[in-house]
């Protein structure tokens, strides 16, 4: 009876792409600890320039000339990657956001070149799980590196976006649900947490030209800096219904949060945008129904396996072809995982195509990487049915099962 609006850990109003600009090498095994062994040590380091935009590493290796392809032996190898990171003239806060990193074991270091201080940002032992990590402040100019051990030329690379972003407001561990109650009425309920002191923080919904609003309540304060946990609900009359398109329109509702701050100042952070509908499967015909409509049978499918780096104009118009083909739900692999691109999700929020999705776990980091996948998938109207492998655990299946809407279709 619920879906979930998309929402993600604050909005960036400053957001720099870094998947440009990187140089790699390799060396043996263990051959170099850190970014200082390297510029000290490292005589032939056949250092090579990405020459574009990120890219798995085994597509590099295949721009190589024929001498400079000698150096790189075949067989495991510790990859290295590194790109300038140029000064900040403030000193907001800033993250890295890292969509994934494409090795078992990867490393990413910051290195100040004018004192030589290094400093190890994170240790990763999964190639689907998302990272964030905050910068430090200050004006020296550092170099990123990415060190991605022990790996065969096919199993890595940089292949998901990297940014450095600025936020108007500093919040994480957003919660959201947003529930239909009937054909009527719905209800939102957020529950965040901000970095920062504020004066106020209230909700606001729009659609087609009409607004609600209602404002948050400071609970837990934080120490330190200020600000802490804000809840909040939002009573919603006679909400437009997201549809599928063989049944209606897709409507979608912009959420916003709108901050007072102690200086009097405002600041808006958009959170997305929140797609009511119900959705059962109807076991015996086998058959789903949206918002109490039986879609027609059987259901137009087709797989889909995203593509990298996919842009938001490129995935808006496979989206369209589908749907002018008649496609009614996208089928997307397990082996896609929670990296399918958010382009191609918002497509198909957009344009009211139905999503069946495969449940994807890495051994080496299950919990976490199950706790981001849940999290994304509950942000999106179009989600129709989740497909659980026989090899995944009854606890796990569980764990979904809790985490989603009670009315959405789990499978085996």
């Amino acid at each position: 009876m619920r879906s979930q609006g998309r929402l993600g850990p604050g909005c960036a109003d400053l957001a720099e792409s870094l998947d440009d600009g990187w140089w790699w090498g390799s060396s043996a095994p263990g051959q170099w600890d850190s970014p200082q062994t390297v510029l000290r040590l490292s005589q032939e380091p056949h250092w090579h320039a990405c020459d574009g935009p990120v890219a798995p590493i085994d597509t590099l290796v295949r721009r190589l000339d024929s001498a400079a392809l000698s150096a790189v032996h075949a067989g495991v190898r510790d990859w290295w990657l590194c790109r300038p990171l140029p000064a900040c003239a403030d000193r907001r806060r800033r993250w890295l956001e890292l969509d994934g990193l494409a090795g078992r074991r990867a490393e990413l270091w910051l290195h100040q070149v004018e004192t030589g201080h290094q400093r190890l940002l994170l240790r990763s032992d999964s190639a689907l799980l998302r990272h964030r990590v905050e910068l430090p402040t200050g004006a020296a100019d550092t170099v990123l590196w990415l060190v991605l051990r022990d790996e065969p030329v096919s199993a890595v690379g940089l292949w998901r976006s990297v940014r450095r972003v600025g936020e108007r407001l500093a919040v994480d561990a957003p919660a959201l649900r947003a529930r239909l109650l009937d054909a009527d009425r719905a209800r939102l309920a957020l529950r965040l947490r901000v970095h920062e002191p504020l004066l106020g923080l209230s909700m606001v919904l729009r659609h087609a030209g009409r607004r609600w609003q209602a404002p948050m309540a400071l609970g837990a304060v934080a120490a330190g800096r200020g600000g802490g946990l804000w809840q909040g609900l939002l009573d919603v009359e006679a909400p437009a219904l997201w549809w599928p398109h063989a049944l209606g329109e897709p409507a979608l509702h912009e959420l916003e949060l709108h901050a007072l701050l102690p200086e009097g100042g405002r600041r808006v952070l958009p959170l997305g945008r929140i797609g009511w509908r119900r959705i059962a499967h109807d076991r015996p015909r086998g058959r789903l129904i949206i918002n109490g409509v039986p879609m027609p049978a059987p259901l137009r499918r087709t797989r889909w396996v995203p593509g990298a780096q996919m842009s938001a104009t490129e995935a808006a118009a496979q989206v369209a072809q589908a749907r002018a083909a008649g496609i009614d739900l996208l089928d997307i692999a397990s082996a896609g995982g929670p990296d399918a691109d958010e382009a191609l999700l918002d497509a198909c929020d957009a344009q009211g195509l139905l999503i069946g999705h495969g449940l994807s776990l890495d051994s080496a980091a299950a919990s976490a990487q199950l706790a981001q996948q849940l999290a994304r998938w509950q942000a999106r109207a179009s989600l129709a049915c989740v497909r659980v492998p026989e090899s995944v655990p009854e606890s796990v299946i569980t764990q979904v099962m809790q985490a989603l809407p009670e009315s959405l279709c789990l499978s085996a």
